[in-house]
């Protein structure tokens, strides 16, 4: 497919990092703090971008090099100063608000499928969107469900009574893309997020958009 080849949509499924939400500095200053805290040194910037998007777990080990009880307690560190920010800097992307009221009004689903744990995922949607914007989120949880498993996307699916294919993925990451291949549905690559436009053509994604412009003829707001 190319761009603007989208079939009619009745619902909308979000990434949260780096496609609704601009949580980088909070990410990378958390898990810089934890390693400061556990007197680890501190992978420079784009290793540690590298490393987001594939859950908590990921991130952590990659950063700090444990493993086990350590990674266990480590992670756990981090989740509480990523949760609970002095100064944090996560801001809505541009254009975002406008395109979940326009989604309303047009009586599309939303819902949000993210690599980030469920509490932190609720705590920051209704910070910044308030509640009853989004009909369902998925987050990790004990059960430990994480992209690029489509069950997610099925899920949500099934509450709402549509096919996988009557829905549109939107992220900004190479599992994004996976997830939505191996659900069915369909998927748009933002690149205002936090991977490159190459990464993500080369990670097969052929519907992009550069900023909510784009995304807005893509989907048709007026």
């Amino acid at each position: 497919m190319k761009q603007g080849e989208l079939t009619a949509c009745r619902a909308l499924i979000w990434d949260m990092d780096g496609t609704l939400l601009n949580t980088l500095d909070d990410i990378i200053g958390a898990c810089y703090d934890t390693l400061d805290a556990y007197g680890l040194p501190r992978p420079d910037r784009a290793a540690m971008i590298q490393l987001i998007g594939y859950g908590a777990r990921h991130l952590c080990h990659g950063a700090s090099g444990l493993d086990g009880v350590m990674l266990d307690r480590f992670m756990k560190d981090y989740r509480a100063r990523a949760m609970h920010r002095d100064d944090p800097k996560t801001q809505i992307y541009p254009g975002i608000s406008e395109t979940l009221q326009w989604a309303r009004a047009k009586g599309l689903c939303l819902g949000i499928y993210t690599n980030k744990p469920q509490a932190w995922c609720e705590k920051l949607t209704e910070k910044f969107f308030g509640s009853g914007v989004f009909d369902k989120i998925i987050g990790t949880t004990a059960e430990g469900l994480l992209k690029p498993d489509p069950e997610g996307i099925w899920r949500m699916c099934r509450a709402w009574g549509i096919a996988p294919h009557e829905a549109v993925m939107i992220g900004d990451s190479p599992v994004d893309h996976e997830t939505a291949v191996r659900a069915g549905c369909q998927h748009v690559c933002v690149t205002w997020g936090f991977r490159s436009r190459q990464v993500l053509e080369d990670a097969g994604a052929q519907i992009l958009v550069d900023d909510h412009a784009a995304l807005w003829a893509l989907l048709g707001v007026r």
